[in-house]
């Protein structure tokens, strides 16, 4: 049999939650639905480290955050160790990627130079390491002169995608894409007038997590972020669906293994917090679709634990490809082509350091089929049946609780759990802002500063806005 190709569509901040096919949130994503109804979707998809960078590092080196190194944004990822597309590249695949990077520390809009720092991404690079400026983008290839974007760009970085693929197809070699899309991370009204029109704030259901008064206007401006949210979704929505008419135009459909998932998820507002790095289904809980015709079951739905660690070694099992020493997430291929017994007792989420402008504590954690467990340095922090209570409105970690035998039950069970994690993963669990210091030296309240967008925008192009 011919070696797959896999074309992983990778999004930013977008939670488990936010497709139509979930019945949970009102958006309308026609082309997730169908490539869910092809595949399989995985209900229960994790990011072990729900922030950007330590999740990509998790992604493109299969390690986890404490050996990759990347403990919070800014800091560059290890480079001589395991690699994703390494693997893929020493068995044959070329290996592309276009979009969204955030792994080489530095500068934001600093160049990635071919080499090492690339992780084996050397046949394409289409790159720019992390502006989120959705509507003045650029990235750079192989020369240190960047390419300015004209235009919304998820839209050109598909454009990208698809030049890609045309010219994969006429190769024999099997391909190994990324497609790193910035959305539906905020800003989250950056985009073209008609495509933020597409969802009305008006139209915003708001999931049932809040727990407090929220005056009007606080309310009105958290259903327009919500609704530009949307939009960003739906955009990415009408890109996914451009994607499936080329790979079967080109003939590839059948022969690609594609996936769809997302670095971590987005709080928007839910039990009073915003953005991510925290331990809740919001922010830890991500999108997994998967679909390779004759291989992974049409319209399976499942609950199993997987998370991205997992999902890397999988993904290079599946290609046929050797699972390189060093690499730490077990190999659930046999789950993804529809073994529900394959499926791990549980999977590790944690955030390492104590980022002092949010209001949580770092955290260690793990998800089973049927709960979210996690400790702060503190002790036992939450403990959510995510069967009976899926929105995880009900904390069992309560002083009520504090001698009900059953939860006491429940929470020893499940530290022994992240126990097992914290020794196979040798994480001594250490206050946040000593990692920081290991880390991140000269950090200040777990964050290093980084360079903005600088000022070589030309002027006709700075004076642009959205739509124009």
């Amino acid at each position: 049999m011919n070696k797959p190709n896999i074309l992983y569509i990778l999004t930013d901040q977008m939670r488990s939650t936010a497709m139509g096919c979930s019945g949970i949130e009102n958006v309308d994503t026609p082309n997730l639905d169908r490539l869910a109804s092809e595949g399989t979707r995985f209900t229960n998809a994790i990011a072990n480290t729900p922030s950007c960078a330590p999740s990509r590092g998790t992604i493109f080196t299969g390690m986890h955050t404490l050996d990759h190194g990347v403990v919070n944004n800014e800091v560059q990822v290890k480079n001589d160790g395991p690699t994703f597309a390494g693997a893929l590249r020493d068995n044959g695949y070329k290996c592309g990627y276009i979009g969204k990077w955030h792994l080489d520390g530095g500068a934001r809009t600093g160049f990635t130079p071919p080499g090492p720092r690339r992780l084996g991404f050397d046949d394409y690079w289409a790159v720019a390491n992390c502006t989120h400026n959705y509507m003045k983008g650029f990235y750079y290839g192989d020369e240190p002169q960047p390419e300015f974007i004209d235009g919304y760009e998820p839209i050109h970085q598909t454009d990208l995608a698809i030049d890609y693929l045309t010219e994969k197809a006429k190769e024999e070699d099997p391909f190994f894409l990324v497609l790193s899309i910035g959305t539906p991370h905020d800003p989250y009204l950056e985009m073209p007038e008609e495509l933020l029109e597409r969802y009305k704030p008006e139209a915003v259901e708001f999931m049932e997590t809040n727990s407090i008064y929220v005056p009007d206007e606080v309310m009105q401006a958290k259903k327009e972020i919500l609704a530009g949210y949307y939009a960003h979704i739906m955009a990415i929505d009408d890109q996914l669906g451009r994607l499936e008419a080329h790979l079967k135009e080109l003939d590839l459909y059948e022969n690609t293994i594609v996936v769809f998932t997302s670095d971590h998820g987005d709080m928007l507002g839910n039990k009073e917090h915003y953005f991510k790095s925290q331990p809740w289904r919001e922010s830890v809980g991500i999108p997994l679709l998967m679909r390779w015709p004759g291989h992974i079951p049409e319209g399976r739905v499942s609950d199993a634990p997987i998370s991205l660690i997992e999902l890397t070694s999988s993904l290079v099992a599946l290609s046929g490809s050797d699972i390189p020493e060093g690499m730490q997430g077990d190999d659930l291929s046999a789950l993804i082509l529809g073994d529900e017994s394959a499926a791990p007792d549980s999977v590790f989420i944690n955030f390492m350091v104590d980022v002092h402008c949010i209001p949580t504590p770092p955290f260690r954690g793990v998800v089973t089929r049927t709960h979210t467990y996690a400790e702060s340095p503190k002790g036992p922090w939450l403990v959510y049946d995510d069967k009976a209570d899926p929105l995880q409105k009900n904390n069992l970690i309560t002083w009520a609780n504090r001698d009900n035998p059953e939860v006491v039950a429940l929470q020893k069970q499940l530290h022994a759990k992240l126990q097992y994690w914290l020794e196979r993963t040798n994480d001594p669990f250490d206050d946040g802002d000593m990692v920081s210091d290991q880390y991140m030296p000269g950090h200040r309240g777990g964050v290093l500063p980084f360079a903005e967008v600088p000022d070589y925008f030309p002027a006709e192009r700075a004076g642009k806005t959205a739509g124009a």
